[in-house]
């Protein structure tokens, strides 16, 4: 506990200093799930070692969820897996360019497989701030960093219904829960007058590739049209969680879930998919034009339904996707926010996957991708 307030002294201490500053460097990971105790070790140390070398004045490292495997029958076996996520993570916790607690994280529906997983995640991983939804202490807080806000928030719970029930007792994933807690949140940051806000979760607002029966939109498999009570529920409360970004004029969501890198801006809201630091790499929404490809997660008959819905731009010649600035990569990824006085230069660095595998590296690390967002 003493360590745990000297840290908070110390990040306070930091944030005053800050500031004065105006340009500060972060980076975004996600998704380092893999057959090594959970973790794929070679690609995420690989990206570790290059964002260390390329990196040194980034002051701390945000990542969106799905660490680890996980277990859906042994927590003891997440424990054991997060523990030896931390041990690859190792280089980050021990940089001392990094500002406390070096890494910021927030569950994914691969940390939140068992009743006893949110507690556990809780032990891991003590050093966030306690300043959440009271049912979710220690898994979505906030924080400012030189007049900038950053919100986690989680999109993967689980719902433990009538106590005594233990049958009402599952997974409840793919949705924000505490939406009035984020808007109170992101509206006192504007009172502050903070320069931007960036909200971080696991689950995209828009899938963009093997995820897009799930995610905050939670269609479902084998979706049919007219959407069912279920089905429009979920769509609600994505719809709900993209009017308060708007409204509160978020510089970028950053999420993961899908093993892909992808951005694209809708309604002047980006949304940045830093969506693989090792999990097996997905393919993207499949598209008219495109031979069919017998490893899609859907064929593109069968993603109509969704795009539909989703209002996705679909058809000969589109994208299949939310947006038609849409830029994506099916690499293994971090992406490099530099937050200046007008704008944010956003660097993804990623390396592409070794031909015939989806969780190997198969070619050196370099800028795949490189874009601003005007303020």
């Amino acid at each position: 506990m003493i360590n745990y307030l000297l840290n908070i002294i110390s990040f306070f201490l930091i944030l005053n200093v800050a500031q004065f500053g105006q340009n500060f460097k972060f980076i975004a990971m996600s998704d380092s799930r893999g057959s090594n105790l959970g973790v794929n070790k070679k690609v995420l140390s690989a990206l570790v070692e290059n964002m260390i070398k390329t990196q040194p004045d980034a002051k701390f490292v945000l990542f969106a969820g799905d660490l680890v495997d996980g277990s859906k029958t042994n927590p003891e076996q997440t424990v054991s897996e997060l523990l030896h996520w931390k041990e690859v993570m190792s280089p980050i916790y021990n940089n001392p360019n990094m500002v406390w607690p070096k890494i910021w994280v927030v569950v994914g529906n691969h940390e939140v497989q068992h009743p006893k997983d949110e507690a556990n995640f809780r032990k891991i991983f003590p050093d966030v701030f306690l300043n959440g939804p009271s049912d979710e202490k220690g898994i979505s807080y906030s924080f400012d960093y030189e007049k900038h806000h950053f919100v986690f928030v989680t999109s993967d719970r689980w719902y433990y219904g009538k106590p005594n029930d233990t049958t009402d007792d599952k997974r409840d994933w793919h949705y924000i829960k505490n939406l009035d807690w984020l808007e109170n949140d992101l509206k006192a940051a504007r009172e502050r007058d903070v320069k931007d806000i960036f909200v971080v979760s696991h689950e995209p607002a828009f899938p963009i590739g093997g995820h897009l029966h799930d995610a905050l939109p939670n269609l479902g498999v084998n979706l049919k049209l007219p959407l069912d009570s279920t089905r429009q529920w979920y769509l609600n409360q994505r719809n709900e969680f993209l009017r308060i970004l708007k409204t509160y004029k978020v510089t970028a969501y950053i999420c993961g879930h899908e093993h892909l890198y992808g951005r694209e801006s809708v309604d002047g809201v980006y949304q940045i998919v830093a969506g693989s630091s090792g999990a097996p790499l997905y393919y993207f929404n499949p598209t008219f034009d495109e031979p069919k490809n017998p490893e899609h997660e859907f064929s593109y008959e069968e993603a109509v339904p969704y795009y539909k819905t989703l209002h996705y731009f679909y058809g000969q010649g589109e994208n299949s996707q939310a947006s038609k600035d849409f830029v994506g990569k099916r690499a293994f990824e971090y992406v490099v926010f530099d937050v200046k006085k007008n704008k944010v230069d956003v660097t993804t660095y990623g390396a592409y996957p070794k031909e015939k595998t989806n969780d190997k590296l198969g070619s050196d690390i370099t800028i795949i991708d490189k874009f601003s967002i005007k303020k």
